[in-house]
């Protein structure tokens, strides 16, 4: 595929993936992943499955990291971060969700250290594919996810903190 005609990876708002990563207790990571893969796929040809890499993401998550970060210095993008730091980082928020509570909560955090790396992200779509859909607005589906989700968050919260 040619790379003027879409984006290179997944395209989402910080915002959004802010969001719906924390109302969907970080599934929504998990199509990210998926979604990056599967856009890089396509872009570069590889014979790879994104479907697999998104479900084990944890194993796959520093290559995603690695090709972003290598793509967005070919583009002559400042991209600073290290793709191990931050697939450690990631890492670890995402087994705090194995501590005792209330301590799991700081998994649901894993989100954050995917900000900077959406960030490059976008920059690099803005670069490839200028006239791509940024996919910063909720949809319906989006909403109706946040509102549901958003309650179930809320009470899995409360219950977690609630004493026994």
């Amino acid at each position: 595929m040619n790379e003027n005609s879409q984006p290179i990876f997944f395209p989402v708002s910080r915002l959004k993936l802010f969001v719906m990563s924390l109302v969907t207790f970080g599934l929504y990571q998990i199509f990210w992943f998926y979604k990056n893969w599967q856009l890089f796929k396509a872009a570069t040809g590889s014979n790879i499955s994104p479907f697999w890499r998104a479900v084990f993401n944890g194993i796959f998550c520093y290559s995603l990291i690695t090709k972003i970060r290598n793509r967005a210095k070919l583009r002559g993008i400042d991209a600073d971060f290290s793709p191990f730091l931050l697939t450690l980082a990631w890492f670890g928020l995402a087994l705090c969700a194995r501590l005792p509570k209330p301590y799991l909560l700081v998994s649901f955090f894993s989100v954050i250290v995917l900000l900077p790396v959406q960030e490059i992200v976008n920059e690099l779509n803005c670069l490839a594919a200028p006239n791509h859909n940024p996919n910063s607005r909720f949809s319906v589906w989006n909403i109706l996810t946040i509102a549901v989700g958003g309650s179930l968050t809320v009470l899995a919260i409360v219950g977690i903190l609630r004493p026994a």
